[in-house]
C-alpha cells in the first residue's frame, strides 16, 4: 500500500489510491432503521452497546439502542427542547433542534447538539445512563447548528462543530476553555499546476458536520460538503489528516460518497464503522440511517471497505464484463453483427502512459463474452509519421467503424495529432495500412456516418470535419459544435450518434474537480441538425468519462464504460450501460436504465 496519498495528487484511475473498491459479491448498503433520520449519529457504550440518535421531526431528543447494529429498539425520548428547554427558548428566530450527537466521555453520555437559528448546546446523563435524566451544560457556542466532542488519549475533550472549527473544553465541561480555532487543510500540490482553481480552492476540510477520530496517531477530521460531481445533489464527506490535534493538516479527501455529516465508531469484532443517512438522490438509504463499514488503508488513508455500494442506479452497481485493463473503451458493428471493441490498452508494457503503442481488438456476439482477436496495429511495427514526431509514442483512444466495405480505425497520440488506418482484407482482424494523419494537434477522434453516407471527422471537444469520398482528409475547414448556452458539451473524447431521429453529440467532462476527487462524466447535447443548433449539456453517464455511445442489435442505445474516477464502481476495465431515451422539452432525455 502506498503511503504517499495524502501528500500529493495520484492519478485518479489509481486502484490504491480509489475510495470505492469494486468487488464480485458487493452489496447495496440498506437502512438499519425505517425512520426518516438526518445526521445520523451513533456511538458505542461501555456495555458493548450502541446508540444512535439523529434529528428527527418534533423538539424531543430520541434514542435507539442496538446489540448488534442490525436490529434496533425505541426509540426512547430522553430530552425535550419544549418541556426541559432554558436559554435555547430565549434565542430568536425558528427554535429547533440540528444534528444531535450521542457521546459516551468520562464515564457517561452527552449529546452535542446545535439550534436552527444558529449556536451549540450541550446535555450530560446525570444518571451514567443513556436515558439520563440530562443536566443543560449551557450554550457552548454563539454559532454553528451542529457540534461534537473528542476525547484525546491525554483525557482532554474538545468541542469540534461547524466546518472544522476546534476548541478545548474547561475540565467541567460547562464551556470552552479557548477561542476556537480553524482547521486550514492543505491545497492540491502538483508540480506545473499550482494555479489551477481545482488545487487551491479547498482550504477547509467541509462545510459543515465536523467530527474528529483518531487511529494510530492520526487525527481525522471530516466534514461534509456539497460537491458538484456528476451533475447531483449530493453531500460528500470529506477528510483532512495530521499527527497534530491543531494541525497543520492534509490537502482533504473524499472519504465516504454522498455520506454528508458522519460519526465513526468501532463496532462488532473492532471492525470501524461510519454512520451514513445518505445525502442526495443517488443515495440508497437517503436520510435514512445506514452504517458503512470503514477501513484503514495506508497512513491517513481512510475509505470504505470493499465489497459496499453506496450509489444507486445501474452505474452504482455495475459490474466489469472482461478482465483485461482498457481506457477509452469503444464498441461498434460489422456488417454480421458481430460487436468489436477497441480501447486504449497498456500494452507492451503494463502502463497506460508510457510507450503502451499497441492496438487490440476483441469481439462479441452478445455484448457479454468478450474474446480477443488480434493485435491489430503496432506504432513500432507498422506507424510511419507517428514516429517521426514522438520518440516513444502511444497509441490512444482507438475507434473502429465499418464503412465503404471495409473496417476503419481512427486513434490519437498521447501529446497530440490523430491518425487513420484502413484493412485492406475487408477483415476486423486486417492487415491494416496507414492512411496519414488526420490532425496535428488534438486527440479522442471518431468517425460518425450520416443516413446519407457521408462521414465525418468527430474529435476532441467537439470539432468536426466533412471526410472526403476517399477519406484521405478533409473535405472542408474544421468548425466546433458547442450547445446553445455557449459551452462545449465536455473537454475530450467526443462523439456523435443517431437516435430516434436526433443527433447526440457526447463527450467526457471532469466534474467536482479535476483528477482529484471528481466525476469523469459523460455529458451529452442533442439536435435536429448534425452541426446544430445543440441543446444545454446534461450528464449522460455519471462516471462514464470517455465512453461512446452505440446501437445494439436489438435498436437499444448503449454505452460503453471503463471508470476512471475515485468514486467509479470500478476502475480500467470495460463495463457496458443501457441508456433510456425519452422525449422532453430539451429534446432527448438520456440515462442509465437497468436491464
Amino acid at each position: 500500500m502506498h503511503s504517499d496519498f495524502i501528500k500529493q495528487p495520484p492519478h485518479p484511475e489509481t486502484e490504491w489510491s480509489a475510495c470505492t473498491g469494486y468487488s464480485e459479491s458487493a452489496v447495496m448498503i440498506e437502512r438499519i432503521l425505517d425512520v426518516s433520520l438526518k445526521d445520523a449519529s451513533i456511538c458505542t457504550g461501555p456495555d458493548h452497546m450502541y446508540y444512535m440518535t439523529g434529528a428527527t421531526e418534533g423538539s424531543s431528543l430520541q434514542v435507539w439502542t442496538s446489540t448488534d447494529l442490525k436490529s434496533w429498539t425505541g426509540p426512547a425520548a430522553v430530552w425535550s427542547l419544549e418541556q426541559e428547554g432554558t436559554w435555547q427558548k430565549e434565542s430568536e428566530g425558528s427554535s429547533g433542534i440540528c444534528a444531535p450527537e450521542i457521546h459516551y466521555v468520562k464515564g457517561t453520555f452527552w449529546i452535542t447538539y446545535g439550534l436552527k437559528q444558529g449556536s451549540t448546546g450541550l446535555l450530560k446523563s446525570l444518571s451514567a445512563s443513556v436515558m439520563g435524566p440530562y443536566q443543560d451544560m449551557g450554550k457552548i457556542t454563539d454559532d454553528g447548528q451542529d457540534a461534537s466532542l473528542f476525547e484525546d488519549e491525554d483525557g482532554v475533550v474538545y468541542w469540534i462543530y461547524s466546518n472544522g472549527k476546534i476548541a478545548k473544553m474547561k475540565e467541567d465541561m460547562t464551556g470552552l476553555e479557548e477561542l476556537p480555532r480553524m482547521v486550514e487543510v492543505q491545497p492540491w500540490k502538483v508540480a506545473g499546476r499550482e494555479d489551477h482553481p481545482s488545487y487551491l480552492r479547498n482550504l477547509q476540510v467541509g462545510s459543515y458536520g465536523a467530527f474528529l477520530y483518531k487511529r494510530a496517531g492520526y487525527y481525522y477530521m471530516f466534514c461534509a460538503d456539497a460537491f458538484e460531481r456528476m451533475g447531483s445533489d449530493a453531500v460528500d464527506t470529506f477528510v483532512a489528516v495530521s499527527q497534530s490535534i491543531y494541525g497543520p493538516y492534509s490537502r482533504r479527501y473524499l472519504a465516504l460518497p454522498h455520506g454528508g455529516q458522519v460519526t465513526l465508531f468501532d463496532g462488532p469484532d473492532n471492525q470501524l464503522y461510519a454512520s451514513f443517512a445518505g445525502c442526495g438522490s443517488y443515495s440508497p438509504v437517503e436520510h435514512y440511517p445506514s452504517v458503512v463499514p470503514m477501513s484503514i488503508a495506508g497512513p491517513g488513508f481512510i475509505r470504505p471497505i470493499e465489497g459496499t455500494v453506496l450509489e444507486k442506479g445501474a452505474v452504482g452497481s455495475l459490474k466489469p464484463v472482461g478482465d483485461f485493463l482498457i481506457r477509452d473503451p469503444h464498441i461498434s458493428k460489422g456488417p454480421d453483427g458481430t460487436y468489436y471493441l477497441t480501447g486504449t490498452t497498456d500494452k507492451p508494457h503494463r502502463n497506460f502512459w508510457d510507450r503502451n503503442n499497441q492496438l487490440h481488438l476483441w469481439s462479441s456476439n452478445d455484448l457479454k463474452e468478450w474474446n480477443h482477436v488480434a493485435k491489430v496495429w503496432d506504432l513500432s511495427e507498422n506507424g510511419t509519421w507517428e514516429n517521426n514526431i514522438y520518440e516513444n509514442p502511444c497509441l490512444w483512444a482507438p475507434e473502429m467503424i465499418y464503412l465503404h466495405g471495409t473496417f476503419w480505425i481512427t486513434y490519437s497520440l498521447k501529446g497530440g495529432g490523430t491518425g487513420l488506418i484502413k484493412s485492406v482484407s475487408g477483415h476486423a482482424e486486417g492487415p491494416y495500412i496507414d492512411m496519414g494523419r488526420m490532425t496535428n494537434t488534438d486527440i479522442d477522434s471518431s468517425l460518425y456516418q450520416d443516413e446519407d453516407g457521408q462521414v465525418y471527422f468527430v474529435w476532441q471537444d467537439g470539432k468536426i470535419a466533412k471526410m472526403k469520398k476517399d477519406m484521405t482528409g478533409f473535405a472542408e475547414d474544421p468548425r466546433k459544435l458547442l450547445c446553445s448556452d455557449g459551452q462545449r458539451v465536455g473537454y475530450e473524447g467526443a462523439f456523435i450518434v443517431k437516435y430516434k431521429g436526433k443527433y447526440i453529440l457526447g463527450a467526457a467532462e471532469w466534474n467536482g474537480d479535476k483528477r482529484v476527487d471528481g466525476t469523469y462524466d459523460l455529458m451529452y447535447a442533442v439536435a435536429e441538425d448534425l452541426y446544430g443548433p445543440y441543446t444545454p449539456r446534461r450528464l449522460a453517464v455519471p462516471h462514464g468519462g470517455h465512453g461512446t455511445m452505440f446501437i445494439d442489435k436489438d435498436g437499444r442505445l448503449m454505452s460503453t464504460f471503463f471508470g476512471n474516477d475515485r468514486t467509479a464502481p470500478f476502475r480500467t476495465r470495460v463495463g457496458i450501460v443501457l441508456l433510456g431515451a425519452e422525449e422532453d422539452g430539451e429534446g432527448l432525455c438520456i440515462a442509465p436504465c437497468c436491464e
